[in-house]
């Protein structure tokens, strides 16, 4: 099981599995995998660019420090892929040269001169930028995206065909289920027994994404989750609403 740093992490502070996530998406060398100019990595780098743009902003995860395994990659194409059909069909539309070229020469005439304003008085405290942000405000359940809110259905559907094979499941057949799936051991929280059945959590988070999925099973019947819960905690810690 992962552990992630703890305290509030600043929203501009994007490195370590998100910087890694981008890096490995566009195809760097760093990642040892995907080639500069591969199609299959240009389809992965607009769909993944696709699904951050879809996705509400966020601040970067806690575990910023940390590394992935080489198992991500192919981690991180499973998610693109099952997401793909959620994913924005129209791609954006660039602004015609001629509107462009009008634009230019507005912006070229002369609009008159304003009177300089007299500036403003310097405080003699500086103003704080930002404040830190309560521990326990990153740990309330978050708003998904249109497109994570449309993925969620198809983690789940294919989740529970794969218990349905093993009934009175234990802990750790619950664990290889979902390892087989393409979910990785970083992503799986421990599956463990509770009365009669196994729970575990699935940590789906990408790109500054917030899709968990919470799960309690006994092989024959099978109830999933989904939720919203910042980058900032384990998905086990998302104090949920529902």
């Amino acid at each position: 099981m992962r552990r992630r740093l703890t305290g509030p992490t600043r929203k501009n502070n994007v490195i370590g599995r998100t910087a890694l996530a981008a890096l490995c998406v566009l195809g760097l060398a760093a990642c040892g995998t995907a080639r500069a100019g591969d199609t299959e990595s240009e389809r992965a780098a607009v769909r993944a660019e696709n699904r951050s743009t879809a996705s509400p902003a966020a601040p970067a995860s806690k575990g910023a420090a940390e590394t992935e395994g080489a198992d991500f990659l192919p981690f991180m194409e499973l998610l693109l892929d099952i997401a793909e059909p959620c994913l924005p069909s129209d791609p954006p539309t660039a602004t015609p040269p001629e509107e462009l070229e009008a634009e230019s020469a507005e912006e070229r005439e002369p609009r008159g001169t304003a009177s300089p304003e007299e500036p403003l008085p310097l405080p003699d405290d500086p103003i704080p930028t930002s404040a830190p942000r309560d521990p326990e405000d990153a740990k309330k359940e978050t708003e998904l995206s249109s497109v994570e809110k449309c993925e969620a259905p198809l983690h789940v559907d294919r989740i529970t065909k794969a218990l349905k094979k093993t009934p009175d499941p234990t802990p750790a057949q619950v664990t290889g289920t979902l390892h087989d799936l393409g979910y990785i051991e970083e992503r799986v929280h421990t599956p463990r027994h509770a009365s009669d059945h196994v729970e575990f959590t699935l940590d789906l988070r990408l790109m500054d994404g917030q899709l968990c999925l919470s799960g309690t099973t006994t092989g024959t019947r099978t109830t999933i989750e989904a939720y919203g819960g910042s980058p900032e905690v384990e998905c086990q810690d998302v104090r949920r609403t529902s």
